[in-house]
């Protein structure tokens, strides 16, 4: 009986044209394209998240509205990473990946991640914004320095293009990184 009925409720919704609606394809990146060749005196080098970046959600503020502080997620594009994690990765293979055996004598750097979104200061106008502070450590964990970033890249109006601000913003930051490091790194 629960299935005769469960059968004619189907046939009664098809019929009607009421049927699923096939989700949307959700699209993933990373941060395109080769990171810059740079070197610094780096032994390691860690990204972490502010906790609302925890996830792998793609970011956005409409600055030119009411309430332009709010963010808000793409609903179809993600990363495919924690943007910490895709950051870290290309800051690595950047600034550390030419430095060979010549890392382990270098400082370590660690970089809190307080915003990474694109704003929209009209509706076809964005720009991607990065926000960090870093902090420069030597052999012994001593600070040697401290200090803020703030970045951004026009970004185009919508995701995708977004996404190439994202790694053109991240390589500014590298070579930003490269001459403090340099500086800084006793």
């Amino acid at each position: 009986m629960k299935i005769s009925r469960i059968v004619f409720v189907s046939l009664l919704l098809s019929a009607c044209g009421i049927t699923p609606q096939r989700q949307p394809e959700v699209a993933h990146y990373d941060l395109p394209g080769t990171p810059p060749d740079l070197s610094a005196p780096l032994r390691s080098l860690d990204v972490s998240p502010s906790t609302w970046m925890n996830g792998n959600a793609m970011y956005y503020r409409l600055a030119y509205a009411a309430d332009g502080s709010r963010r808000e997620q793409y609903g179809e594009t993600r990363w495919s990473a924690q943007p910490a994690d895709l950051i870290e990765t290309r800051l690595k293979r950047g600034l550390i990946g030419n430095m060979g055996s010549e890392a382990a004598k270098g400082c370590r750097l660690h970089i809190d991640l307080d915003d990474f979104v694109q704003v929209f200061d009209a509706p076809e106008a964005s720009r991607l914004q990065l926000d960090t502070r870093a902090a420069l450590y030597d052999a012994s964990q001593n600070l040697l320095a401290r200090k803020i970033f703030s970045l951004s890249r026009p970004a185009g109006s919508n995701a995708k293009s977004g996404v190439v601000a994202s790694a053109e913003v991240t390589d500014d930051f590298a070579h930003q990184l490269q001459d403090w490091v340099r500086q800084s790194c006793h």
